[in-house]
């Protein structure tokens, strides 16, 4: 996959104040490096993306004496959306690792992104471009990170982001 970035904004570095304007921090890639974890190829590289979508729908059946049957249907609205991302780390795996490790232990909401303080940037998957607001957002719901080779060599993680807010 191409180049990627999981960020964080704060009330300090939201990209958008009250005047309508932008901020020097509109693009993601201007944010302080311990806000950032930019997945750069070919050393450490985003390796896939995956969405769950869940509806929130209540099925109930219905008992007929004459014996038809029937299930009505009640829709909710959206259960839950996610986001997997899963990569390597094969250059300085330790600095990625610690920025995961400090991203995961921030708290995830703050006063302006009320959904979530974290945002994804995809250059070749720009479907799952999430930037933080007041209206959605994204938050870190667990992080996995590990090794499989007798040689370490590359570090393997996973982080599954909730997404908040309105679609």
């Amino acid at each position: 996959m191409a180049n990627g970035l999981l960020y964080y904004r704060t009330l300090t570095t939201q990209d958008d104040d009250d005047d309508g304007g932008s901020t020097s921090y509109s693009d993601p890639q201007n944010l302080p490096s311990g806000q950032k974890l930019e997945f750069t190829f070919p050393t450490d590289l985003l390796e896939s993306i995956n969405e769950v979508y869940s509806n929130n729908i209540k099925r109930s059946p219905i008992p007929n004496q004459d014996g038809t049957r029937k299930v009505n249907v009640q829709e909710n609205g959206l259960e839950s959306y996610t986001i997997t991302i899963n990569g390597v780390f094969k250059k300085a795996p330790e600095a990625g690792i610690s920025t995961i490790r400090n991203m995961r232990k921030i708290k995830q909401v703050d006063a302006h992104h009320i959904y979530g303080i974290f945002g994804l940037e995809v250059d070749n998957a720009t479907q799952y471009n999430i930037d933080p607001t007041d209206l959605k957002g994204l938050h870190i719901i667990s992080t996995t990170i590990g090794y499989k080779s007798p040689q370490v060599a590359r570090y393997d993680f996973q982080i599954q982001l909730g997404f908040g807010g309105t679609l």
